[in-house]
């Protein structure tokens, strides 16, 4: 629900196969199909909601209005003051540790050397051409194809081949509560709020939002690169008003941990996917702008039949290459020069 137009369909398959991937990878995911509800709290924002459905709706998304009545039984609970939403019932949610530990294993299982902890210094290029990553030891892994998929870090390695990804990036926050009774099932949302809602298998309240926080000084210099962080206490304040304001039982229950990840973020707020241009056997998987997890089970997919030169399913995800359109040229351009 809410994805921009280029990434529909590259969504719509990874949800596709959400449902399925325990199975396949023989691991818990936390994956449960829960559907998703954005809230109206406005006339505004209420008038707005059919116009947003339909140009989803064109384009195969299964999204549908609701009233105040039904709004309230899908989460019962939510805002007085709701005069309706927009609920998406295929939608769903899983928890991303599980997940990225069941896709390791399942990698493990199948022969893949996974190792954790392991820094990588660079791509190592001879004639236009990957042959290997440089590790920070200096030793040297030989390959024919590198995937880039190091989120904001990706920009830096990149660069190192003369590649520039027009990436910024932005530290984001999550809270987490403490239990409570269970009461909350959709994903749940609002219109011009920032708010993403979860209740997980514990009755503990996932919170989201996009909700800035603040990367720290070493030795006086912005350290992105080392990864150090600090949740804003307005920040903190803002998102837990938000939430109880949109549903008043998450105030039921304490705040029992904060913090924050680096996120890299595009231009048009779109991930960049497939080849580099310029650079043989290098693809690159980064930009998702916060908004990348739930596409991950097509990611993968579509990577590996690029490394693999099979067909990579294109037209799932040809408004997300690396050279489309104007506004990514430019930045892409102008970071080069």
């Amino acid at each position: 629900m809410g994805r921009d137009p280029a990434e529909r369909a590259l969504a719509l398959a990874s949800l596709a196969r959400w449902p399925g991937l325990e199975r396949e990878l023989e691991a818990p995911t936390r994956y449960r199909r829960t559907g998703g509800l954005r809230l109206a709290l406005d006339e505004a924002t209420w008038r707005a909601a059919g116009p947003w459905v339909a140009e989803q709706r064109a384009d195969g998304v299964p999204v549908e209005i609701v009233d105040a009545q039904a709004a309230s039984a899908l989460a019962p609970g939510i805002a007085a003051a709701c005069l309706g939403g927009v609920h998406a019932p295929i939608d769903g949610q899983a928890e991303a540790l599980p997940a990225t530990e069941a896709f390791a294993h399942a990698a493990r299982r199948l022969g893949a050397r996974v190792e954790e902890g392991a820094d990588m210094r660079a791509l190592a290029v001879e004639r236009g051409r990957v042959v290997g990553v440089e590790r920070g030891d200096g030793a040297r892994e030989a390959c024919d194809v590198a995937i880039v998929a190091a989120g904001a870090w990706s920009a830096t390695l990149l660069a190192g081949i003369g590649v520039a990804l027009p990436i910024e990036t932005r530290p984001l926050q999550m809270l987490l509560t403490t239990p409570g009774a269970p009461a909350l099932r959709p994903v749940l949302g609002a219109f011009d709020r920032r708010l993403s809602l979860k209740q997980l298998d514990d009755g503990a309240y996932l919170i989201g939002g996009g909700w800035p926080a603040r990367v720290t000084d070493h030795a006086g210099v912005t350290d992105h690169a080392g990864n150090r962080y600090e949740v804003l206490e307005e920040s903190v304040t803002a998102s837990l008003e938000t939430a109880r304001a949109v549903f008043p039982p998450v105030g039921e229950c304490a705040l029992a941990r904060s913090w924050a990840g680096l996120e890299a973020f595009t231009p048009d707020d779109l991930p960049i996917l497939g080849p580099v241009p310029g650079v043989s056997g290098v693809l690159v998987a980064a930009g998702f702008s916060g908004h990348g997890f739930a596409l991950s089970p097509m990611i993968g997919d579509i990577l590996a039949r690029l490394a693999l030169g099979q067909d990579a399913l294109e037209p799932l995800w040809k408004g997300l290459r690396f050279d489309r359109g104007q506004v990514l040229h430019s930045d892409i351009s102008q970071a080069g020069r």
